[in-house]
């Protein structure tokens, strides 16, 4: 009996062990994924910026921000949509 409960602690020490490594493992990359996609919406931040930069130079500035107004609510409701099927 004392030979089980020794097994059974050490199998609990090694489990343990290993679910601290996959619990680190798991919020680095939590922590990467978190900073990917704030590094993504500032870039597509300077993008819109830029497109309506570009098109306010050529048509005006109200329909350079109507323009890039729609092609925002366009991307947005593109994506709202492929989350919403992903999730069904």
């Amino acid at each position: 009996m004392p030979e089980f409960v020794i097994a059974l602690l050490e199998l609990l020490e090694a489990e343990g062990r290993a679910l601290k490594r996959s619990v680190r493992r798991v919020s680095f990359g939590l922590v990467f994924l978190l900073t990917a996609s704030a590094l993504i919406l500032t870039a597509l931040g300077f993008l819109l910026a830029a497109g309506y930069l570009a098109l306010a130079a050529a048509l005006g500035s109200t329909l350079a921000a109507l323009i890039m107004g729609g092609v925002s609510l366009l991307l947005a409701a593109t994506l709202g949509f492929i989350a919403y099927r992903t999730m069904r």
